[in-house]
């Protein structure tokens, strides 16, 4: 579906960035607390940007009317778009994109170091110590708490923590060079559709002199919404009272002599999501997910293996979690070659030559883009080189996590989905293709750190910011000003998040919050260090052979769906492999897919956009009731209450 662009707004006010900055804080400490404290919901890990969708929908319910009841100037489409950009691309910081991962790494090390395993003598002399708190009392308080009373050693983690955040920084900047790059091509050019940006573009919606915007004043919507807030409250009420029977919708099925596990467990903010994408994107999600199902039980039931899962592409098998990398690697590809033209414009345009592109509406203008995106990636690489990479292991790693960055940000922008990551982590697919005795145990060490922002990415800032992106196109914001919006929620988010991380550990000792991020990420990646440094290999070719073969199926299906119209399945599926988020998504999928399949037969596109409100509400119902029982919970005291994925 396409929006009809908006007649510029107030925008980036003072208001939006301060009511913007204030939904940046709110999410830089409520998710830290959230997950690690109340083991509640997350809202802030994946590309859903479910804290954002809450906090916004709280927006437009609650604040827009009261200003305007209070004979107030309430926020015009422009300012709310600038404070939900605000807040999705803060989602992208505090939990799995960096924050909650980096700290305990910094520290985990050393605290988890012990004589049997061997990190003292083979992974801490591989520490720079201008990247890690290296006093040892003030780590094990990180991880046991400290006194009562006692303040921050911000002495210890001052020197580190700005030396991070100069890399993610940068990093940050060079994604969004290539976004602005790339914006025009996707957005205009190829008109993917942004189906994350549906929801509040809606929500941001004013009619005449009404209260509430339009969705708003649809029953449907709040049907929709009905639907998975009663049962999430149901289950929640169980908690506090057990004689409230839960209701359980968890269901699988084991196949294949049980090597490999079904999951037709639905998820409604998926199942709302995914009703807005077209019917061959989303046969071609669900379709290669349970063709992945298949291909890695078939394996486990032959015994075939070209080696141990690979780390964070669990439950596919290692061929599987290749074949969707090479796919992955195709996509890139093709979109650079589909886009050269434009790309052409771009450099002319930034070397000062004539060229048929303007760069007004962008964040900043081509040249900077261009400049900024070399200048940027130069820095980082030489940042990972100071931090113990050699230069060929600098290299590979930083392109290939720019190109999964990439890859998955144009997958949300066709695809919408709530839950996904990369098939294979930067710093696994680094260590197979050189293999480990290449990149060195200072490399390797330098690699483990970076499981902080390269392995577990369920959501970082440039998807998000795509995101914001489209919103910001279709409501004539300022994208100049907008830029420093941006750029306000990332500082704010990172300083918020950072703070109460540290808060919470050495108030209640991290190894009494939440299992995996100061339990299993520092020991899961330390592990990995130890086993590559104690078992050198050589580069995995049967592992790059397997992503040739995706790279290769993923060329004949794109040609396949090019050349013959009407072709039912998109191969934008094949990257997407078998992650933990498609095993538990996949099926949501399907259940969309089949339901607007019907509508569209039997009722027509009129069918379809009447009741596209009540997915729109399940969607807000499943973030927005996870939100509400996350406050009842702080209120109460309260802990365990998860409805969305964990």
């Amino acid at each position: 579906m396409t929006f009809r662009p908006s007649p510029p707004q107030r925008g980036v006010t003072a208001r939006a960035l301060l009511l913007g900055s204030l939904g940046c804080l709110a999410i830089a400490v409520g998710e830290p607390y959230g997950v690690l404290v109340l083991r509640g919901s997350p809202l802030a890990a994946d590309f859903s940007a479910g804290a954002a969708l809450f906090l916004f929908f709280v927006f437009a319910l609650l604040l827009n009317p009261l200003l305007q009841l209070g004979r107030l100037v309430r926020l015009d489409p422009g300012e709310l778009a600038t404070i939900y950009i605000m807040l999705v691309v803060a989602a992208a910081i505090p939990s799995w994109g960096f924050t909650m991962n980096l700290i305990p790494l910094l520290g985990g090390f050393f605290y988890y170091a012990t004589p049997e395993n061997g990190w003292a003598s083979q992974i801490l002399p591989h520490l720079p110590s201008w990247l890690v708190p290296t006093d040892q009392a003030a780590t094990w308080k990180l991880f046991e708490g400290g006194a009562k009373g006692e303040g921050l050693p911000w002495n210890i983690w001052l020197n580190p923590l700005l030396a991070w955040s100069l890399f993610i920084l940068t990093l940050y900047f060079v994604t969004l060079c290539l976004l602005v790059m790339l914006r025009k091509q996707w957005m205009e050019r190829e008109k993917l559709l942004y189906p994350l940006a549906i929801l509040p573009l809606e929500l941001s919606t004013q009619q005449g002199g009404s209260l509430l915007p339009p969705l708003l004043r649809n029953p449907l919507t709040w049907v929709g919404f009905a639907v998975p807030a009663l049962i999430n409250s149901i289950n929640a009420l169980h908690a506090y009272f057990n004689f409230i029977p839960p209701l359980s919708l968890t269901s699988t099925l084991p196949i294949l002599r049980n090597s490999i596990w079904l999951n037709f467990t639905p998820r409604f903010e998926v199942i709302g999501l995914s009703y807005l994408l077209s019917l061959d994107v989303s046969f071609g999600v669900w379709f290669f997910a349970l063709l992945a199902h298949l291909h890695s039980g078939v394996e486990r039931l032959v015994g075939w293996s070209i080696g141990p899962t690979q780390p964070f592409s669990d439950p596919a098998s290692p061929s599987v979690a290749h074949l969707a990398l090479g796919a992955l690697f195709f996509l890139v590809g093709a979109s650079f070659w589909n886009a050269r033209s434009h790309l052409r414009q771009v450099g002319r345009r930034a070397w000062g030559l004539p060229s048929t592109l303007e760069d007004r509406d962008e964040l900043f203008s081509y040249r900077v883009a261009l400049f900024g995106a070399n200048l940027g990636a130069a820095l980082c690489c030489v940042w990972l080189m100071a931090a113990g990479l050699n230069l060929l292991t600098a290299l590979v790693f930083l392109c290939s996590s720019l190109v999964i960055f990439v890859g998955l940000t144009r997958i949300i922008s066709q695809t919408g989905l709530a839950y996904g990551r990369a098939t294979v982590a930067a710093p696994i697919f680094t260590v197979n293709a050189l293999g480990s005795s290449a990149v060195g145990s200072a490399g390797l060490t330098t690699l483990g750190l970076s499981f902080a922002w390269a392995a577990d990415i369920r959501t970082f800032v440039m998807a998000s910011a795509a995101t914001g992106l489209k919103l910001a196109r279709e409501t004539g914001l300022d994208s100049r000003r907008l830029f420093w919006a941006i750029l306000l929620a990332i500082l704010v988010t990172l300083a918020g998040s950072v703070w109460i991380v540290l808060r919470l550990a050495y108030t209640y000792g991290g190894i009494n919050l939440v299992g995996w991020q100061f339990i299993g990420l520092p020991t899961f990646a330390g592990d990995w260090i130890i086993q590559n440094i104690n078992n050198p290999q050589p580069t995995h070719w049967w592992h790059l052979g397997y992503a040739a073969i995706g790279l290769s199926l993923m060329a004949l299906l794109t040609y396949v769906k090019g050349r013959f119209v009407g072709f039912p399945l998109h191969p934008i599926g094949l990257t997407l492999g078998l992650t933990h988020p498609i095993f538990h998504v996949w099926f949501s999928v399907m259940l969309a897919w089949l339901v607007k399949a019907l509508i569209l037969k039997y009722g027509g596109a009129r069918v379809y956009l009447r009741l596209r409100p009540f997915f729109l509400g399940m969607t807000l119902g499943a973030f927005g009731s996870a939100g509400f029982w996350l406050l009842v919970d702080y209120c109460t005291g309260m802990s365990g209450n998860v409805f969305t994925l964990g």
